[in-house]
């Protein structure tokens, strides 16, 4: 059963101006580095456009990624042919854009790892310190030792 028209979504053609001009939204946006930023690229292009061109932040998204793809797949080559130079170049900056914010995103969760590591280690050690131990007969020596890392001499 198909909805009615007024429920459905209208299909939208990117012109090649369109592209060029989303491309460089989100090259002057770069919502890569903070998500929410998709909104303001999709109302920037909504009123960069002389038609009625309804976009949401998911189409604009989706768009990208799509003329990303299609960037790294060489099928461009048609578009070298009619010296579309300028569209290359934009797809080129905000391929870098997202590699270098996945880069960043990678090297948090290391940190993140490394730091988690450590607090595990120094929570670890403090709970040794306080386990209860019974001390008797020259365990005093080996117990001070042990709590305070230093090397056990007989």
């Amino acid at each position: 059963m198909a909805l009615p028209k007024l429920f459905r979504k209208t299909q939208v053609r990117f012109s090649a101006k369109d592209d060029l001009n989303l491309l460089k939204e989100v090259l002057a946006e770069n919502p890569y580095k903070e998500k929410t930023k998709w909104e303001v690229v999709a109302q920037n292009v909504r009123e960069n456009v002389d038609k009625v061109f309804n976009v949401t932040s998911r189409r604009v998204r989706e768009r990208t990624q799509l003329l990303l793809q299609q960037f790294q797949k060489e099928i461009y080559e048609a578009l070298k042919r009619r010296k579309i130079h300028r569209k290359q170049q934009l797809l080129q900056e905000i391929q870098s854009l997202a590699e270098e914010e996945d880069k960043e995103q990678k090297e948090k969760a290391q940190q993140k790892d490394k730091d988690e590591h450590s607090a595990k280690l120094i929570r670890k050690r403090a709970m040794e310190a306080l386990t209860p131990v019974k001390i008797s007969n020259g365990r005093l020596y080996s117990f001070f030792c042990n709590v305070f890392r230093i090397k056990h001499v007989k």
